[in-house]
């Protein structure tokens, strides 16, 4: 979750900002807050549709977004459309990568998480996952700047797009559909090799 670059983003952004053209203290710590206003716009988006349209069509949205946003920062910088009053089409790519990341992954990892473990491994799972995202955040933390000092803007966005679509493929490919499941049914879709059962149990109360 956190490899793809989110956090990069969230402490970085006036120095992006800045990189971009953008001038002026209350523009550059202005603009980040504007994100941040749309991140939560996302998320709250995310929470009101993810029982009706499923939990993978929202992380698969998100993931897409965050794809499509660091295709347009590698353009932005690699085509030197940073002139001065800052780069328009930069400001969105960095709105609709947050808002991307809080609308799929931001919202859902974790009770997506809790709903698809098995109940025996559902605590163990949790901690690995929580221990990886803290590893990956501490990565991106300490590269990201001098990723951008040494290679540039648009090798560094390209590296965040290649980690967004690897986690496309992942979520695509081994990621299951909890949504109206009972969480019996989801304990019996791993042990019948990741494939759900012709028939599953129905338990309304514990539903997913």
């Amino acid at each position: 979750m956190q490899i793809t670059g989110i956090n990069a983003i969230t402490y970085y952004s006036p120095t992006i900002f800045k990189q971009m053209g953008f001038e002026g203290n209350a523009t550059i710590i202005g603009l980040p807050a504007i994100v941040q206003a749309a991140a939560l716009v996302a998320t709250i988006g995310s929470l009101f549709i993810v029982d009706r349209f499923g939990r993978r069509p929202i992380l698969l949205g998100g993931i897409a977004s965050m794809m499509l946003s660091s295709l347009v920062m590698i353009l932005v910088f690699a085509t030197g459309s940073l002139g001065s009053g800052g780069s328009v089409w930069g400001f969105l790519a960095i709105l609709v990568f947050t808002a991307g990341f809080n609308f799929g992954f931001g919202s859902l990892v974790w009770v997506y998480a809790s709903e698809s473990f098995p109940a025996r491994l559902r605590t163990l799972g949790a901690s690995l996952m929580l221990t990886t995202d803290l590893i990956a955040n501490l990565i991106v933390a300490q590269f990201f700047l001098p990723l951008m000092d040494g290679l540039g803007g648009a090798t560094t966005f390209v590296i965040f797009l290649v980690l967004a679509a690897i986690s496309f493929a992942f979520v695509l490919r081994f990621a299951p559909e909890t949504k109206g499941r009972t969480l019996e049914s989801i304990r019996t879709y791993w042990e019948n090799g990741a494939r759900w059962p012709e028939t599953t149990p129905t338990t309304p109360d514990r539903k997913a």
